[in-house]
């Protein structure tokens, strides 16, 4: 069963939608609140954006791929650091430390753009430089209008 595209909102906040992917395998067919979706990075970065709006005990930051949350006591009563890495597509499982709103699976249009989104994110093998340098000569051709 192949993964499936959700809207993910913060739960009572009016933070998203933020485009997710759930594996079933991982929910047992099932999405819950907490689960862990993948997101791209720039989802990611927009996630941590909003989280910055909110005065809520938790933080996060970038070092290099690697995400790193950190929340005082405040925040669940112990406090605490995750990072969360980017898996072989470079997709970032969040999720865990606030409830997820969702809606999905979406419908074909939206799952269309998803899947462009997707085969755009796809890590593509380097075109190996050339040689030699190439030369474009650049011609400057007088056209005159027709009938003139």
């Amino acid at each position: 069963m192949p993964e499936r595209l959700f809207h993910f909102f913060v739960d009572a906040s009016e933070h998203g939608p933020y485009p997710g992917l759930v594996d079933p395998r991982d929910t047992m067919g099932l999405i819950g609140p907490y689960c862990s979706p993948a997101f791209s990075r720039s989802t990611a970065e927009q996630i941590v954006a909003d989280l910055h709006k909110d005065n809520c005990g938790m933080t996060a930051r970038w070092d290099g791929e690697i995400l790193t949350f950190d929340w005082t006591p405040d925040y669940d009563g112990e406090g605490g650091t995750e990072s969360v890495t980017p898996d072989e597509r470079g997709r970032y499982r969040i999720g865990g430390h606030w409830p997820w709103d969702y809606d999905g699976p979406l419908d074909a249009t939206e799952r269309h753009q998803a899947a462009l989104a997707r085969s755009a994110a796809r890590p593509t093998t380097p075109v190996p430089p050339t040689a030699e340098p190439l030369t474009v000569a650049a011609t400057r051709h007088a056209t005159t209008a027709p009938g003139r």
